[in-house]
């Protein structure tokens, strides 16, 4: 499973990817796309494997905020276009239409620089992002339309896309979000009377699609949901059971098992002076390895031959285990914090926890760390 030379690994399930597309196409219908969202390096999954799976879904765009990744993204020449989350200067977008992408656009520089890169004769598309309430990034939605009639008189230049975000994890956000997709209808059914209104428009992502939210809109832009994370802080928002963590399994292999007599003295998990005897076990895996350490009074755990061992340390690049009750423990086998079989089986909300970070945040931080595999229908491209 993983090179013996430093045994650490994670599995990426692409079959859940792909489950986890259709239960978000079953649940807002035939009448909408999805744009699948690879920003953070597909948070954390990998872009290019990732995209690789999802070529052949008919998705109305990949998008990401890495000039690197997409350019990784296009060089894989997949048929499903790479649109670009804003993040470039207006000098930078010669860059971006050089490499065969679609910039996001927020304001009349950015625009005439992209239209200025166009190959003679050809035009340009990029997509607008509006600021329906946000705060952070996008033009105000009260001055879309004037800025819309502006890069309509742009030579060169298509406005392929548009699309704003509204994220929440809680009841209160839920009501904050339904208001603004309601101003958002409204500047689209205006848009749709003039005969102004872009091929592709977005306002609902993962927390919208999850809580039932509606909008007239034609495509929802998905990234929690797509790899099974939630993106909510309160759990009783929505039921995330049709979705799967696209993580499936983070392991390790014991490099050494030692048995402590009782009366022995061991500084690890301050356990001078054994009252009993103890059989510990190392993994080489730890905090370079994006795992943190527990939180205080956390009782964490991974999976040894079928059970549960106790996890007594975690420091730089080592793990150590408590396998007193794991007595066949031997150098080699495998050590599971995600992943396993039966009732002692470890998901991935749960190893979360136990270091006191959310569930996306750990696949972050393993994320490049540990080698990397695909499974799946769709691994074999990958």
């Amino acid at each position: 499973m993983a090179d013996d030379a430093h045994p650490s690994w994670a599995i990426y399930d692409l079959d859940r990817l792909r489950v986890n597309l259709a239960a978000i196409r079953h649940f807002i219908g035939p009448d909408q796309t999805c744009i699948a969202a690879l920003k953070g390096n597909a948070y954390g999954h990998g872009a290019v494997p990732v995209a690789r799976a999802l070529d052949d879904e008919g998705l109305a765009a990949f998008m990401t905020g890495s000039f690197e990744e997409a350019c990784r993204l296009r060089a894989e020449r997949l048929s499903t276009p790479v649109v670009m989350f804003a993040g470039a200067l207006p000098t930078g977008m010669a860059d971006l239409v050089g490499a065969g992408l679609v910039p996001t656009v927020v304001d009349r520089a950015s625009a005439e620089a992209a239209a200025d890169a166009a190959p003679p004769g050809e035009t340009v598309a990029v997509y607008v992002k509006l600021n329906a309430g946000l705060g952070r990034l996008g033009v105000p939605l009260d001055a879309a339309e004037g800025f819309l009639d502006e890069l309509a008189a742009i030579p060169g230049l298509e406005v392929r896309g548009l699309y704003t975000h509204l994220p929440f994890g809680d009841a209160q956000g839920r009501d904050w979000a339904a208001q603004r997709l309601a101003a958002f209808d409204a500047l689209l059914a205006r848009l749709e009377e003039s005969d102004r209104i872009p091929p592709v428009t977005q306002a609902r992502a993962s927390a919208c699609v999850a809580a039932g939210l509606a909008d007239r809109a034609n495509a929802v832009c998905v990234g929690h949901l797509l790899y099974g994370l939630s993106p909510f802080a309160d759990a009783s928002l929505a039921d995330l059971s049709p979705y799967r963590p696209v993580l499936s399994e983070v392991g390790s292999r014991l490099i050494q098992v030692s048995d402590h007599p009782q009366g022995s003295d061991i500084a690890i998990g301050g356990s001078y002076g054994l009252r009993r005897g103890r059989r510990t076990g190392v993994a080489p895996i730890g905090v370079a390895q994006g795992l943190a350490r527990p939180v205080p009074g956390s009782r964490p755990h991974a999976h040894v031959r079928g059970r549960r061992a106790p996890i007594v340390a975690v420091s730089l690049e080592h793990m150590v285990l408590d396998l007193t009750d794991v007595e066949s423990a031997a150098v080699g086998d495998a050590v599971r914090l995600l992943g396993g079989e039966g009732d002692a089986a470890i998901g991935l909300d749960e190893l979360a926890a136990w270091f006191g970070v959310t569930p996306l945040d750990t696949v972050m931080a393993l994320s490049g760390r540990l080698t990397a595999h695909y499974r799946g229908a769709s691994a074999g491209a990958a």
